[in-house]
């Protein structure tokens, strides 16, 4: 049996639905009526890089080590971007090759460099995360040179961005971006050998994070704009319908007994609003800052809205939105850019010696300073649990601006989220809002001077349930999931293949949707044998903290996929 996982990077059933109730994506509606779907239960936080290791591992952080994009290893200042290298256990398709399986992957995040380096069972294609014209892009040049050939030169990212009006041209880039990819899957589907085929098309992903307000005018970016926006909505709609074709044709050329997993690593919403836990670290007293006259002055200017929010509306108003000022850091690349960062107050000026806690993160995440962990950590270890518990109870008073209810909706420890050897990377907290119109933000370049202020770039964002339809002879017509989660992927992948699945996988056979009449019924559902200690091939080297140590980009690679990832919304 051939197993296809095919992932619509962010798809949600919160559009999907409308448009499947007005006849307008036929497919995806086939393939539910005749096997089984429903609702998927992404990791937290909802991130590419967290929920894909997910995907590729079935287990939790603590057990892979991957918490963000960037791994700053405890160490508020530094950081490098994540990398498969990073991965602290085997990937699904590396067990499935034990076993003399073969496997086609395609852009799936945290996937780059290939694992195992040399060799790769099948074809591997890198993702956005590969630095630009990588020699290792690839496993076979010679085929990618021939993939070339058939779909033109091929995009592993598309950073289009909104900004400025240019809803229009992010609908033309983004039609041809998902085009690609889909031909791309159709070659490859033909031309390689495989037992496994994962690939993610990313489009879905981009285009909800630039064009929620066109799909929902209620959105406080749409107004006074709402007719000109509308007018967009069928080429939205057309979008979605391409991705509805693009999904039949692949379903049509699949062998009559594959199974076929469509589905998504996070659902989506719209984003209104920033939650900047720095700020409030730094009104509560949490986070102190360098005591000089050069940084008074810097704070004065702060405390008065020059921030990188400031300069972001400057640029919009001179019709500058071609470039996406980091919603995180005042690192800047053009003159406008550069000239108000002299004046921005940044991480550079925290007194670290004194600060006790720090939010690092896209989700939310809070660490403390604790001594002998982070470099300047100034926490003694006898007051790390009241900290917490008065972090916590701060945490919980913020009031929701709009109904003075609380804006938190839970906090949760590290080891509430997280277990297994690498846990102690985690976050100290994680903030859970009530209303996720509202984002958490974290790095410590002050964008704001605001608690909560207005969204600015991206205007969709992730949600924490994706799309599931399991479709094939394998799979019961109209059965649901019950409570499926991103982490039972890749051990149902393993059991339709008739491999024992590793028992230290913290995911589960979805064993509710499968066909015991065409499923491999004596296949153990875990056997430990299966996982064996790492080898130099998958995971060849580790740090003092047991994760990835010697990177696999150069500073300027590194450098460069930041500032991608910025450009992306990320960072």
């Amino acid at each position: 049996m051939k197993v296809m996982v095919l992932g619509l990077d962010g798809a949600t059933w919160d559009v999907l639905e409308p448009l499947i109730q007005d006849g307008l994506l036929p497919n995806l509606a086939r393939l539910r009526g005749q096997g089984s779907w429903g609702r998927m239960s992404s990791v937290f936080p909802p991130l590419s890089p967290v929920a894909w290791t997910g995907v590729m591992t079935g287990k939790n952080s603590g057990r892979h080590g991957v918490f963000e994009f960037v791994e700053h290893d405890h160490d508020p200042l530094g950081g490098r971007v994540n990398s498969s290298r990073s991965i602290q256990s085997k990937l699904v398709w590396e067990i499935a090759a034990q076993h003399g399986k073969k496997a086609v992957v395609g852009g799936i995040p945290m996937s780059y460099p290939a694992r195992p380096t040399k060799g790769f069972p099948g074809f591997f294609l890198g993702d956005f995360l590969s630095p630009a014209g990588a020699p290792d892009f690839s496993s076979d040049p010679a085929l990618f040179a021939e993939l070339e050939r058939e779909v033109g030169t091929y995009r592993p990212w598309a950073t289009v961005i909104h900004d400025g009006g240019h809803e229009a041209a992010v609908l033309d880039d983004l039609q041809d971006f998902l085009d690609q990819h889909l031909r791309t899957i159709s070659f490859l589907m033909n031309r390689c050998e495989w037992d496994l085929f994962l690939f993610d098309v990313m489009a879905t992903d981009r285009i909800q994070h630039e064009l929620w307000h066109v799909w929902d005018l209620t959105h406080r970016v749409a107004r006074g704009r709402e007719k000109e926006l509308a007018a967009l909505r069928p080429r939205l709609i057309e979008f979605w319908q391409s991705v509805d074709r693009g999904v039949g044709a692949i379903e049509a050329e699949l062998p009559s007994d594959a199974a076929l997993l469509v589905m998504s690593d996070h659902g989506f919403g719209p984003i209104e609003h920033y939650v900047n836990f720095n700020v409030w670290l730094l009104e509560q007293g949490f986070i102190a800052l360098e005591d000089s006259f050069y940084v008074r002055q810097k704070h004065w200017c702060y405390r008065r809205g020059v921030t990188p929010e400031w300069i972001y509306n400057v640029m919009s108003r001179l019709g500058l939105g071609g470039h996406r000022v980091s919603r995180f850091r005042g690192k800047q690349a053009s003159l406008l850019d550069r000239a108000g960062e002299s004046l921005f107050l940044s991480r550079r000026h925290i007194d670290w010696s004194r600060t006790r806690a720090y939010a690092q993160g896209n989700f939310g995440q809070i660490f403390l300073n604790v001594k002998g962990r982070q470099p300047r950590g100034c926490v003694a270890p006898e007051d790390v649990r009241p900290l917490l518990d008065d972090l916590k109870a701060g945490l919980r008073a913020i009031p929701h601006p709009e109904t003075g209810e609380p804006l938190v909706e839970n906090v949760y420890e590290r080891d509430e989220l997280y277990h297994g050897p690498h846990a102690h990377m985690g976050p100290d907290l994680t903030v859970v809002l009530t209303d996720w119109r509202y984002r958490t933000i974290g790095l410590h370049d002050f964008t704001t001077h605001r608690v909560i202020s207005p969204a600015f770039g991206p205007t969709g964002d992730h949600r924490m349930d994706g799309i599931l339809i399991a479709s094939g002879p394998a799979f019961r017509t109209g059965a649901s999931p019950r409570d499926a989660e991103l982490l039972d992927i890749a051990p149902t992948v393993l059991h339709l293949l008739g491999i024992p699945v590793p028992d230290n996988m913290d995911g589960r056979v979805l064993t509710e949707l499968l066909d015991p009449s065409a499923t491999p019924i004596d296949v153990p559902v875990h056997a430990s044998a299966l996982a064996p200690a790492a080898t130099a091939a998958t995971t060849p080297h580790a740090g003092s903290n047991g994760a990835a140590a010697e990177p696999v980009y150069t500073a300027e690679e590194d450098a460069e996929i930041q500032r991608r990832l910025e450009d992306l919304g990320y960072l």
